[in-house]
C-alpha cells in the first residue's frame, strides 16, 4: 500500500511490530527472575516520574484529621497528607466497630469520575452516582470495612478534590491539564497518582493500629491502573485486585480512546501490561474483568493472564494468580474481589 496514504491504525501497528521492549520478560527462572525484577522494577519507577519526584525532596507526611462522622458499623475520618511539596493528599479512612486494632488494610483507588474519592465511601451527591454505587459496586471502601478492614479511599489526582476546574470549563477531560504539564517534567498523572498511593503505605506503617503487614490494594478502571502500577514496585503491598482494567495496552489502551491519564510515556519501550503485572509476582495477584466490557476487551484480558500466569509459574507461585470473568460491562465486581483477598490476607 503507498505509504502516502497515512493509516494511524496500520502505523501504530507496525510500532507494536517492530519496536523491541527491552524489560519484557523472556522466561527466566530463579536468580535470573529476580535480576529482571529488580532491573525492570528501577526503570519502571523513572518511567513513573518517581525519582524526578524524590529528587526535588520528599517532605514529612505530616497527617491531619479534620472529619470524623460515625457510621453503621464503622467509624469514617477525612485526613490529609503532604505527598509532595505543595500538595496535600485528601482521603477516608474507615476503621471498623467489630475489630480489633491492627486492623488489616484495604487501599481503594477510585475510578475516572468527578465524584472521586466519594463513591468509593458511598456518597452520592446524584442520581448517576447512586446508579454507580448501587448496579457497578463503586462503594469499595464501605465493602472493605465491612468485611472487617481499616479502609483507605484517596482522591486520585486529577478527580474528585485533586481536579482541575478549568479543564471542566473548556470541557476537556479533567485530566487533560494536568497530565500535559506533569509530562513536561519528566512525570505523569498515572505515576503521580501510584506516588500519592506509596505515601499513603507510608501512613499505614506509621500507625500502631494498622496492619502494615496486612496491605490489600484494589481500584476500579483507572483506579485499577493505579493498583497494578503500586504493586508493580512496591513491596509492601501484599495482595493486590485490579478490576476492569488489566489487559494487554495493544488491545485496549492504544486501540481504544481512552483519557489521558491512562497513557505512561516510554512504557512500552519497557513491557506489555503482564510484563508490568510480573512485577507483582509471587505475591497473590487476581484480574477481574467483565466479559462485555468495551474499554478492556476479554479477549486481550485473557491473552494478558496468559502471559502473566507465565511469570507465575517460574515463580513458583502458580496458585497465587487467578483470573475471574463476569458477566457485564465496564464495573466494579466486588465478588471477584473480597474473597480472593480474604483468602490470601
Amino acid at each position: 500500500m503507498d505509504d502516502q496514504q497515512f493509516n494511524p491504525d496500520r502505523w501504530t501497528a507496525r510500532l507494536f511490530r517492530d519496536h523491541g521492549r527491552r524489560c519484557a520478560y523472556e522466561g527466566q527462572t530463579g536468580d535470573a527472575l529476580r535480576t529482571w525484577r529488580t532491573a525492570f522494577r528501577t526503570d519502571l519507577r523513572r518511567a513513573l516520574g518517581h525519582e524526578t519526584i524524590a529528587d526535588a525532596g520528599v517532605p514529612e507526611l505530616d497527617p491531619e484529621r479534620n472529619e470524623r462522622e460515625r457510621r453503621d458499623g464503622y467509624d469514617r475520618q477525612r485526613w490529609t497528607i503532604r505527598t509532595e511539596t505543595g500538595l496535600r493528599l485528601p482521603f477516608y479512612l474507615l476503621v471498623p466497630d467489630d475489630a480489633d486494632p491492627p486492623y488489616p488494610v484495604a487501599l481503594v483507588a477510585h475510578g475516572h469520575g468527578d465524584a472521586g474519592k466519594e463513591l468509593a465511601v458511598g456518597r452520592a451527591s446524584n442520581e448517576d452516582h447512586r446508579r454507580q454505587i448501587d448496579e457497578d459496586e463503586r462503594d469499595m471502601a464501605v465493602q472493605a470495612v465491612e468485611r472487617g478492614y481499616a479502609a483507605l479511599a484517596p482522591d486520585m489526582r486529577g478527580l474528585g478534590e485533586l481536579s482541575n476546574p478549568a479543564d471542566a470549563k473548556l470541557g476537556y477531560r479533567t485530566c487533560h491539564t494536568l497530565q500535559l504539564r506533569a509530562q513536561l517534567f519528566g512525570r505523569s498523572l498515572l505515576g503521580d497518582r501510584v506516588w500519592d498511593v506509596t505515601r499513603l503505605v507510608d501512613f499505614v506503617d506509621d500507625r500502631d493500629d494498622l496492619d502494615a503487614d496486612r496491605i490489600a490494594l484494589t481500584g476500579h478502571s483507572g483506579g485499577g491502573a493505579v493498583a497494578l502500577f503500586a504493586a508493580a514496585i512496591d513491596d509492601r503491598i501484599d495482595v493486590v485486585a485490579p478490576s476492569s482494567y488489566f489487559c494487554t495496552f495493544e488491545d485496549s489502551i492504544a486501540a481504544i480512546d481512552h483519557c489521558e491519564c491512562n497513557y505512561l510515556p516510554g512504557v512500552l519501550d519497557l513491557g506489555e501490561m503482564p510484563d508490568v503485572a510480573g512485577l507483582v509476582a509471587p505475591r497473590p495477584f487476581v484480574a477481574v474483568a467483565g466479559r462485555d466490557d468495551h474499554l478492556f476487551p476479554v479477549a486481550g484480558v485473557r491473552r494478558a493472564f496468559d502471559r502473566l500466569a507465565e511469570i507465575y509459574e517460574a515463580a513458583g507461585a502458580p496458585d497465587r494468580c487467578e483470573l475471574v470473568v463476569r458477566d457485564g460491562g465496564h464495573r466494579y465486581y466486588a465478588d471477584g474481589v473480597w474473597p480472593f483477598v480474604d483468602e490470601h490476607l
